[in-house]
């Protein structure tokens, strides 16, 4: 057998470092990657880049799609998405950015999830303040109303947001919104500007703020802080939806474990 030449091992890994920024090309709105899209996101000649987009195909991870000349995801991706998404543990993962947003806030915070009809809590961080919200895990809420339940609801699937709106939509406190048309367009305003912002429509007295938790091109969940408008008003939404956007970003960059020294990475043939 003959000896490997000393520099195998880099090449390998260059074809290994080549292959994984081809498959992060692909997004939502560029479903598919031609052959010259790969070669310039490669600083690579084709040649080089086809014989990546070959290898994956190869190892069915691609798919050519012939009329298009371009290649796709395969659905061999997507069941390995599955099986990462299984084995994630959201509220592990979310615990220690929930502590920070609590104390950066000094009001609770909260992590929930859609199941169903309604919003979960899963985890929360409670304030040391002798006045604060309090909701138990495991406890259902409305979709319809409430910040962190709104902007669940926002970023549902269109054919799961038109199914909630036709109600029934009980009104909890005399600040719920009820009107199918009326939550409609809150909620369109929600989706736009990223984050929901509400006053005693779950709990009177209570000003609370969310923003939603994606990864892997789904939504996960919402996290929030809540506290009694003694204490926090609209003059501290701003902050709040600051605090809470870093603290989403921690958690899906936890979940997705990104690996910051390769990002800007480049390669020649």
């Amino acid at each position: 057998m003959a000896r490997p030449r000393a520099h195998e091992p880099d090449d390998l890994l260059k074809g290994v470092e080549r292959a994984v920024a081809v498959l992060n090309l692909f997004t939502a709105e560029r479903p598919s990657v031609d052959l010259a899209a790969a070669a310039a996101a490669l600083h690579a000649p084709r040649s080089t880049a086809y014989r990546v987009l070959r290898s994956l195909e190869a190892g069915r991870l691609l798919v050519y799609d012939e009329p298009r000349r371009a290649y796709r995801l395969s659905l061999a991706l997507a069941r390995l998405g599955q099986v990462a998404l299984a084995g994630v543990d959201l509220r592990a993962v979310a615990r220690p950015h929930l502590r920070r947003l609590m104390e950066a806030t000094g009001e609770s915070s909260f992590l929930l999830v859609v199941e169903g009809d309604a919003a979960i809590v899963i985890d929360t961080v409670e304030t040391d303040e002798p006045l604060k919200l309090t909701r138990p895990v495991g406890t259902p809420w409305p979709l319809h109303a409430g910040a962190t339940n709104k902007v669940l609801l926002a970023h549902l699937p269109a054919d799961a947001q038109a199914r909630h709106l036709r109600g029934p939509l009980p009104r909890i406190t005399a600040r719920t919104v009820t009107d199918p048309r009326r939550l409609a367009a809150e909620l369109r305003r929600i989706r736009r500007r990223g984050y929901a912002y509400s006053v005693g429509e779950l709990t009177p007295g209570v000003l609370g703020v969310a923003v939603p938790v994606h990864g892997g091109g789904r939504l996960l969940g919402a996290i929030a802080v809540a506290g009694p408008t003694s204490r926090v008003g609209p003059r501290d939404v701003p902050h709040l939806v600051a605090q809470l956007r870093a603290a989403a970003a921690g958690i899906v960059h936890d979940l997705e474990g990104t690996a910051t020294h390769t990002k800007s990475r480049r390669w020649t043939a």
